[in-house]
């Protein structure tokens, strides 16, 4: 195994799980706005408690992106999605103890809230489309060579 694809399968994934969990973590940051904007609950956010959002996306899209850069077997698929699938599941359990507090909510606001759910869920899949896809960007095949080109009907002109 050569050092060098080690260093470049590792940084691309990393870079797959900042890009996606920094991108997440600002559309659902304002999301989560919305959502107590409409349950008229406390609209303060700290710096901190949004830090602490970011780095919780990033930590869990790590493993995965960093496996989806290395194979293209199927069990980095299995690491991704279960760092990608702990990312909402803790989210509803945040959202449910921030919001257990306010309440009773009007036909008007549940319409809201649902729509914003809605929202955040479209974020998160989003987000783990994101990661993927930077994840696997110029992986190479297990020979360690670049991918097969198409070739013509003849076999000698390159498609593309």
């Amino acid at each position: 195994m050569d050092g060098q694809r080690v260093l470049r399968v590792a940084a691309r994934g990393v870079a797959a799980a900042v890009s996606g969990g920094l991108v997440g973590a600002l559309l659902t940051r304002g999301l989560m706005r919305v959502i107590m904007i409409v349950a008229d609950g406390d609209r303060s956010f700290t710096w901190s408690g949004s830090a602490f959002i970011a780095l919780f996306y990033v930590l869990f899209l790590v493993p995965g992106a960093v496996a989806l850069a290395w194979s293209r077997a199927r069990w980095p698929l299995v690491v991704f999605g279960a760092g990608a699938i702990a990312i909402p599941v803790q989210a509803i359990g945040i959202a449910t103890t921030d919001l257990e507090g306010l309440g009773p909510f009007t036909a008007g606001q549940w319409a809201g809230l649902a729509a914003s759910f809605v929202a955040m869920a479209a974020v998160y899949v989003l987000q783990a489309a994101f990661a993927y896809r930077v994840a696997t960007s110029g992986r190479r095949d297990r020979q360690g060579e670049p991918s097969a080109t198409f070739v013509g009907a003849g076999g000698r002109e390159t498609l593309g």
